[in-house]
């Protein structure tokens, strides 16, 4: 075995360190399966600071999977409204009803049962395994990713197929210890507070004796990957109509807002106003915003005008109502842009 194959003076550094540095999280509170599996679903491309109010509020309504998979979609994007990647409270909705039918309401201790779970996969499953209930349980997000290709000098695309087997067999030797749930969570919090993408604090890092990539000065080209696709260019248009202060707001067309409510949106049209399902008055333009979402990056130009006459579908929501409704964040950035509400 080569020194570059060595886990253990890096975990055990990273380890000691970990017990002083953690930050305080209340998902680190708790042994509670649930509430590791709704942190660790939250978590998934979305900041700490960001998901700290939304993980209190959804337990305090959720305790339980069982409370979960009793509620109704609408309620459930409301709560979520505004951390985005919806799916990830339908898969979250869908795996609690499966724990609620087949496991009676426990989330289940096996890993594969974890695994079997709608909306769990490898990640998910080795949080909850680990960190609930002190399996040796792998997990690699993207932070785990950087310090491990870091500490080992992995070269390669660790995404690819291949790269991405060596990763996982890495981070399985790493977990292989009476404490892989707090394996797992050092090396996350290493790699989001320390070991950062693209200025790493290397000179206060608890692994940097035993880090390759420090050793050779080139900590920043782990880890390496092949170049993605830039975000696609999609233009937008949207209204902002409002009667009696109330706006309209209708079930979103698109995939990636399905179930929520936005204001009507079309695709643009060079040189031709966008026909409104509506007899509209006191028609205005207000500028544009641009919402970049992971494959897609719009730019929506936003009117904002008065109904004539109640919508014929839809529905019209006053500003006390718009925080109890699912409605995603690109609602709120175009009614703001016109101006809604008003004051």
């Amino acid at each position: 075995m080569s020194a570059h194959d060595d886990v253990t003076a890096p975990r055990d550094a990273i380890l000691r360190w970990f017990e002083g540095a953690a930050r305080r999280l209340p998902w680190r509170e708790t042994r509670d399966p649930w509430a590791i599996w709704v942190s660790e679903v939250m978590l998934q491309q979305t900041r700490v600071e960001t998901v700290i109010p939304y993980f209190e509020r959804f337990l305090r309504r959720f305790p339980t999977p069982e409370a979960l998979a009793a509620a109704s979609e609408p309620e459930v994007l409301a709560l979520w409204s505004g951390l985005g990647y919806y799916r990830r409270a339908r898969f979250l909705q869908a795996g609690a009803r499966r724990v609620a039918e087949a496991h009676g309401g426990e989330v289940p201790r096996d890993p594969a049962a974890l695994r079997a779970l709608p909306g769990v996969g490898d990640y998910t499953a080795g949080a909850i395994g680990s960190i609930a209930f002190g399996l040796p349980m792998a997990l690699v997000d993207g932070n785990v990713e950087r310090v491990l290709t870091r500490l080992h000098a992995l070269a390669g695309d660790p995404r690819a197929p291949a790269g991405r087997k060596r990763l996982w067999a890495l981070a399985a030797r790493y977990a292989d210890h009476p404490g892989p749930g707090d394996v797992n969570q050092s090396l996350m919090e290493l790699g989001a507070t320390v070991c950062a993408p693209t200025a790493p604090r290397c000179l206060t890092c608890p692994a940097r004796p035993h880090c390759a990539a420090a050793r050779a000065g080139e900590p920043t080209r782990y880890p390496e990957k092949v170049a993605r696709a830039a975000p696609r260019e999609e233009r937008w248009a949207a209204l902002v109509a409002t009667r009696a202060d109330r706006v309209w707001l209708v079930p979103s067309a698109l995939g990636r807002w399905e179930g929520m409510l936005v204001p009507p949106l079309a695709p643009a049209r060079d040189g031709a106003s966008t026909p409104w399902p509506a007899t509209l008055l006191d028609v205005r333009p207000c500028g544009s915003v641009t919402h970049v979402l992971t494959h897609a990056r719009m730019t929506i130009e936003v009117t904002a005008a008065t109904l004539a006459a109640p919508p014929a579908e839809g529905r019209l929501v006053s500003p006390d109502e718009l925080d109890g409704l699912a409605v995603p964040k690109v609602t709120r950035r175009v009614l703001s842009q016109a101006g809604w509400p008003a004051g």
